[in-house]
């Protein structure tokens, strides 16, 4: 009977590191409309859009929504007169109530800017807008006629009208 001794394996360890990066991001998105091109009916308010904001930022979130004419133009330069709002179900930070809409940059006439400080997980998740527009509106106090091409919806001239808008999202 053989007797082996074991010779003594020394000690081993492993280390393993994982590491990983989030990207800051910060994006709206359209959720349901073909191509960026919607119709609205030309009777009471209508949901044209369903965006959805994201944004992962510690700081917090700007969202700046831009409607470009103010109006619904037509390439025949007639204009119609309309009121939006943006419906944040989520957040009421982001929500723009009704507004009559004119060209410009300034706050509530052309240019909307909303902000949520501080970082939320549902806003990295992913949060529902919904655009509305009013093209029933009447220019306050009254309709202006003095405008030239301006008609409420009811009695413009046929033709195609149309509004771009634009959404931008980005950390404060």
């Amino acid at each position: 009977m053989a007797i082996g001794a074991i010779a003594a394996v020394p000690a081993s360890a492993e280390t393993l590191t994982v590491q990983g990066v989030v990207a800051p991001y910060c994006n709206v998105n359209l959720t349901n409309v073909s191509s960026g091109t919607a119709s609205i009916a030309f009777t009471d308010t209508q949901k044209v859009a369903n965006l959805r904001l994201s944004c992962n930022a510690a700081s917090g979130t700007k969202l700046v929504t831009n409607p470009q004419n103010g109006d619904l133009l037509s390439s025949a330069g007639n204009r119609i007169n309309y009121a939006m709002k943006i419906v944040s179900p989520q957040s009421a930070a982001f929500t723009i109530n009704e507004t009559d809409t004119a060209p410009g940059d300034a706050e509530a006439i052309g240019l909307f800017t909303r902000q949520q400080a501080g970082y939320s997980q549902a806003l990295a998740n992913g949060i529902p807008l919904e655009l509305w527009m009013n093209v029933n509106v009447q220019n306050e106090p009254q309709p202006d006629f003095s405008t030239p091409n301006q008609f409420p919806a009811n009695a413009a001239p046929a033709g195609t009208y149309t509004e771009v808008f634009t959404f931008t999202a980005s950390s404060i």
